[in-house]
């Protein structure tokens, strides 16, 4: 997830860097977005204009990498069973005549890190918005939350999100994009 705080400007940064994005989602909680989708990860630029407990520490970061998601298939399981695992809220969005609906489970002291169950993958993973290449990787400068996360996740490391893709480098938003 990366927080913004004109995510206009930031979509035509991302576009001009060759990214198909979706269009912007308004989040029933407030915040508004773009996804950069591949084949089962993805990018989301997030702006949150609006005070919500879940968006104040996005509102209060400024610009950069802020969090990191991980995808279940059950947000309830993940609350009763995570150390530190909040209660699931329910999250959505239109997605062009339709309903994206997820659930979000936050960990306790861990803004930057949270589970995601999508209800309806269907909507937003979509064949005209998938990019090519795959998330492979991300950096974060935070504290590991908890020792059950993946290794593809590095921790207190300068932010960058590493891509499958053309082999370049990039620095926008205050991320660093490896392509390889």
């Amino acid at each position: 997830m990366i927080a913004v705080r004109d995510l206009d400007r930031a979509a035509a940064d991302f576009r001009a860097l060759g990214f198909t994005l979706t269009p912007r989602g308004h989040h029933s909680i407030g915040s508004q977005n773009h996804c950069i989708m591949f084949g089962s990860t993805y990018i989301e630029l997030l702006v949150a204009p609006r005070p919500h407990p879940w968006l104040d520490y996005y509102r209060s970061f400024g610009e950069g990498l802020a969090a990191v998601a991980l995808r279940t298939d059950d947000a309830d399981a993940v609350a009763r069973e995570f150390p530190g695992a909040r209660a699931p809220m329910d999250l959505s969005r239109p997605v062009e005549g339709s309903v994206a609906r997820f659930r979000l489970v936050q960990i306790e002291n861990a803004p930057y890190f949270f589970i995601c169950q999508h209800l309806t993958p269907e909507r937003v993973w979509r064949p005209e918005w998938r990019n090519a290449g795959e998330l492979a990787g991300v950096c974060l400068p935070m504290k590991q939350p908890a020792s059950a996360t993946p290794a593809n996740i590095e921790w207190g490391r300068p932010p960058a999100l590493r891509i499958r893709g053309s082999g370049k480098t990039v620095e926008t938003h205050g991320v660093r994009l490896e392509f390889s």
